[in-house]
């Protein structure tokens, strides 16, 4: 079995990724999707591997350092491969989506898809198991606005249509909320683990701060204990744009999130 996490970016999933990544014989690609191979090279999930697993033999790993991934079925066969060495080893193969390529895109993809493009770059015939994490639509925001790539392009307008096109192509998807798992995190670990066919290990409290092999905001990393960040109020200005969304209302529809009466951000 491939196991799916589906982010849009933003919403604490580098957290998750450290949890899960300390779970008995897990072996999670980080922030890896077709349409981001070339973004970055930590992206790369031949630079991952060859960093923090060694899955791939060198053979493997310089035939596909050769081709695009960024097509779908060279990726496909990519994971293919690792899936049968994840296998091989007794590991669990996980996979962490990088979902903003196709739903937010700016400023790197123009036209984003709007849909789960690596729903549709996986190997056929191994089965998956797969769960979405997502925020509050105005923390998520600010949290993505921190990097510099991105904040001066990011409107909450643009912004709030992608989410609300991200929570239409998950469908039936099971969702979990950041919210809920900095109040819980036992809990919610434990019953994504048992979505997703993962040993859950309770010590992953502990042991969540040292796992470094992953992607994405590192500014808690040095945090030992799993907790909501501390917030400011967030200028008026941006709450009208919030507001004058009728995707923001769509998406807090469909999550059930409450539209704050004092809007605030984070200071991290």
């Amino acid at each position: 079995m491939i196991r799916i996490i589906h982010t849009l970016g933003g919403c604490g999933g580098t957290l998750l990724s450290r949890c899960i990544g300390v779970l008995p014989g897990v072996a999670l690609l980080s922030e890896i999707n077709p349409a981001s191979v070339k973004l970055f090279p930590e992206f790369d999930p031949l630079c991952q591997d060859r960093k923090w697993f060694q899955l791939l033999d060198p053979a493997e790993a310089d035939q596909f350092s050769t081709i695009d991934l960024g097509i779908a079925r060279n990726f496909q066969e990519l994971i293919e491969v690792f899936h049968t060495r994840a296998v091989a080893a007794s590991r669990h193969l996980v996979l962490r989506d990088y979902s903003y390529v196709n739903f937010i895109g700016v400023p790197f993809i123009p036209d984003p898809p709007c849909r789960l493009i690596l729903r549709t770059a996986l190997p056929n015939a191994i089965s998956t198991a797969s769960v979405a994490f997502i925020r509050h639509p105005v923390d998520q925001w600010v949290s993505l606005s921190k990097h510099a790539e991105v904040k001066a392009v990011l409107t909450p307008a643009i912004f709030c249509d992608a989410y609300a096109a991200f929570l239409r192509e998950l469908g039936a998807e099971q969702v979990y909320k950041y919210e809920d798992f900095v109040q819980n995190p036992h809990g919610v670990l434990r019953a994504i683990c048992h979505d997703l066919a993962l040993p859950f290990d309770p010590s992953f409290i502990h042991r969540f701060h040292r796992f470094n092999w992953v992607t994405g905001d590192m500014t808690r990393h040095g945090d030992q204990s799993i907790s909501a960040p501390v917030r400011m109020n967030l200028p008026t200005a941006v709450i009208a744009q919030f507001d004058a969304s009728k995707s923001f209302e769509y998406v807090l529809r469909a999550t059930s999130y409450a539209r704050p009466v004092m809007v605030q951000y984070p200071t991290w």
